[in-house]
């Protein structure tokens, strides 16, 4: 049985502890860096979900690669949808957006993601007209500088951010070619901060990696430099470039072939064995785990989030449902750091 007295006393404290005449005097506006991580990056959608629950308003989002894509959404107000149809999605879906190409620069030509992120981003979203303003952070390939899109077509724009190394085709940017953003910059807390932004929240997706070997591997300052661009200027490396494998009859033909083949076999299991998708992105994760432990040495948010998602493989989103969770789980640790250092300043 709750005490009335009590009850009231706990309530008076809570808004007495609130009441903070200083947060006048501080840029309160609420910048939220979103990680890369492939599907590890669904956690994102539950670190947003938790800070408006708190009533905590995010006035600006940098995101990289799968951090670039959740801020879109949440920025052109499809994520409620996004999420609901995520949990529902089955590996033959996913494997039904990717379209194969002869190897050159890439192994997926990446159409299939763009028509899925049609799906809840409109064609003609622009980044300089949504709401909420939006960051989009791709890689040079020639310089390896981030580059920060902040202007353009939202899809254009997202599709460059994917572009992991080696999976998905690169696209033309002017002279250049760009990739995917968790290359040079896993974890734009700079990019926010130089947006504007007084508080920062940032959610690490590489908090460590499946092997702890590099665990300890921070001794340089990684650049907090970048290029702005417009993702008008961005084109598919694909015409010439690169040949989509023949159909093998039927339309759901390729589908089952890629199930087959993405599944490990008990032989490959034993020797440890992984594919292809496995080789580059646990690469991609060990890099970026590298990068973002150089970020957090030097360039601290207001709040860190770490949700515990390292086991995730990049394809890994038919495993919604648990990656939503740790993301919930992640925010209910920083809960008291969230109202600390962010609730009560703005």
């Amino acid at each position: 049985m709750e005490w009335p007295m009590l009850s009231w006393l706990s309530q008076t404290m809570e808004r007495a502890f609130m009441f903070n005449p200083l947060k006048y005097l501080k840029n309160r506006r609420v910048g939220l860096a979103l990680g890369s991580g492939g599907a590890k990056g669904l956690a994102h959608l539950a670190v947003i979900e938790v800070l408006e629950s708190m009533e905590i308003p995010i006035h600006m989002i940098a995101g990289s690669s799968i951090g670039a894509v959740v801020g879109a959404l949440h920025c052109c107000g499809s994520l409620a949808r996004f999420k609901s149809d995520i949990l529902k999605l089955t590996l033959r879906e996913i494997l039904s957006y990717i379209d194969p190409v002869v190897p050159r620069s890439g192994l997926l030509d990446g159409k299939g993601a763009v028509k899925f992120l049609e799906r809840y981003i409109p064609r003609t979203a622009m980044i300089e007209k949504l709401k909420i303003p939006l960051a989009v952070i791709a890689t040079d390939y020639d310089n390896g500088m981030p580059v920060i899109i902040r202007s353009g077509s939202v899809l254009e724009a997202l599709r460059a951010s994917i572009s992991i190394p080696g999976v998905m085709v690169p696209v033309r940017y002017r002279e250049t070619l760009l990739v995917d953003g968790g290359v040079a910059n896993p974890l734009p807390i700079n990019i926010v901060k130089g947006m504007g932004a007084g508080i920062t929240i940032a959610v690490n997706l590489h908090p460590r990696i499946k092997k702890r070997g590099l665990r300890h591997y921070v001794k340089s300052q990684m650049p907090a430099r970048g290029e702005d661009a417009d993702s008008s200027e961005i084109e598919v490396v694909s015409e010439g470039g690169q040949a989509p494998l023949p159909s093998p009859g039927s339309g759901g033909g390729w589908v089952r072939a890629l199930e087959r083949w993405l599944r490990p076999r008990e032989k490959s299991v034993r020797q440890g064995l992984p594919n292809i998708f496995e080789v580059i992105t646990q690469s991609v994760d060990i890099m970026e785990y590298v990068n973002t432990a150089l970020i957090l040495k030097y360039n601290r948010p207001t709040v860190l989030i770490e949700p515990n998602v390292t086991d995730v493989g990049t394809l890994g989103f038919t495993e919604a449902e648990r990656i939503l969770q740790e993301g919930y789980l992640a925010c209910e640790r920083s809960r008291k750091s969230l109202i600390r250092r962010v609730r009560r300043w703005v």
